[in-house]
């Protein structure tokens, strides 16, 4: 009897598994930082509309120096305030829209719960369809054709 789940989520689970593949997001989690931290050094503060952000290599806060605003560097992103980090929301993302692997496939492979997946991927979701343009140039390109697989094997298409 074939196996409802997809071969490749269940291959790539296996992998992971066995020790062949390592998920290590620091150098993606340290390359978004970098990047929404040039974003802030480039952009008005939120709150007076001041040009004047400063942003530190060592902190994740970064400050206006008119008003005093001291955001975390994701603030205003699908990264903000979430139980996972940001290169964890965005290789859960990545996997659900470009490999097809259901938010039960993904959550095991990252170790974190269902709805903490699904919370993260929701979001990134909704922030690429408002236009999040800052992590990665892929997210200007729209993903056609199925969107989900669910467990049983069938293939869903988001409109």
């Amino acid at each position: 009897m074939p196996s409802a789940q997809p071969a490749f989520g269940g291959m790539f689970r296996q992998l992971i598994e066995l020790g062949v593949i390592e998920i290590n997001t620091e150098p993606l989690d340290a390359r978004i930082e970098r990047r929404l931290k040039q974003f802030w050094e480039n952009t008005s503060c939120p709150r007076c509309g001041h040009q004047s952000i400063m942003t530190w290599e060592k902190h994740d806060r970064v400050r206006c120096r008119n008003c005093e605003f001291k955001p975390v560097y994701t603030h205003g992103t699908p990264f903000h305030e979430k139980h996972l980090t940001a290169g964890e929301v965005l290789l859960a993302f990545t996997l659900y829209a470009d490999t097809l692997l259901s938010i039960n496939q993904i959550a095991p492979l990252l170790g974190r719960a269902y709805k903490t997946i699904h919370t993260a991927i929701r979001e990134a979701e909704a922030a690429v369809q408002r236009g999040f343009p800052l992590t990665w140039e892929l997210f200007n390109q729209t993903v056609g054709g199925p969107t989900q697989v669910d467990e049983s094997g069938k293939v869903s298409v988001d409109h």
